[in-house]
């Protein structure tokens, strides 16, 4: 704009936030600059989008649908074409009260002092010119959003099915070292029966061997005992 027409341009992002308090709640999108804003405008300050984190972080707390507002009004400010023209009309009637039908005639007939080229025509072009363009911003970072949504979707399900896959081998795994346990428990249970009649066999042996070989030397010793006695 010229700089006439600066004053107004400077007053446009003030007028705009007047509405962010004022107007129906409108669906948040992250608007970028589509052309350079006209001279005395308030440059937009739109982060670009940001690269998505790690799958298992903890999601940043959304903003608040004034914050997301606010870029919208920075993205349209952004798109104000040179010259007055619907942008200027609809910020000056916000100025005198709100965008009702006698503001909107009132700076109308007031704005076309300072640029003889403001018409209805124009002010239909222009209007409809940033509407489209926010709307096309909208769709963009929509489907942006959607495919990003549709890559975390495929992600997830993925992972859902690599982990069952893996809780169903170890759980096979499991129920394998349960089996082999009962197994060990249960031979455990029987070491006994397996190896007393062996253990009580040889204790009789032994018992036996003794016996006998004691009773031998019995008969020995008596034996020895008479020839002490009866020998010469």
């Amino acid at each position: 704009m010229s700089d006439n027409e600066g004053g107004i341009g400077n007053g446009i992002l003030r007028g705009l936030k007047k509405i962010l308090f004022t107007s129906d709640v409108v669906e948040p999108v992250k608007p970028q600059p589509q052309v350079q804003p006209s001279k005395g405008a308030v440059p937009a300050s739109v982060p670009p989008p940001s690269s998505p984190g790690p799958v298992f972080n903890v999601a940043p707390p959304a903003e608040s649908t004034q914050d997301m507002k606010l870029k919208v009004y920075q993205l349209l400010e952004s798109m104000n074409k040179p010259g007055i023209d619907f942008f200027e009309v609809w910020n000056a009637a916000t100025e005198m009260g709100g965008a009702n039908a006698g503001n909107i005639k009132a700076a109308f007939t007031s704005l076309r002092y300072a640029d003889t080229t403001l018409s209805k025509a124009k002010l239909l072009e222009t209007g409809n010119f940033y509407k489209n363009g926010l709307r096309s911003t909208l769709d963009s970072e929509t489907q942006k959003r959607q495919e990003e949504k549709t890559r975390l979707d495929k992600e997830k399900d993925q992972l859902k099915t690599s982990l069952v896959s893996e809780i169903a081998a170890l759980e096979q795994q499991i129920a394998g070292l349960q089996e082999k346990l009962q197994v060990k428990k249960e031979e455990s249970n029987t070491i006994n029966q397996r190896y007393e009649p062996k253990l009580q066999d040889i204790d009789n042996r032994i018992n036996a061997g003794q016996q006998s070989v004691n009773s031998v030397i019995a008969d020995m010793e008596q034996v020895l005992n008479i020839i002490q006695q009866e020998i010469n």
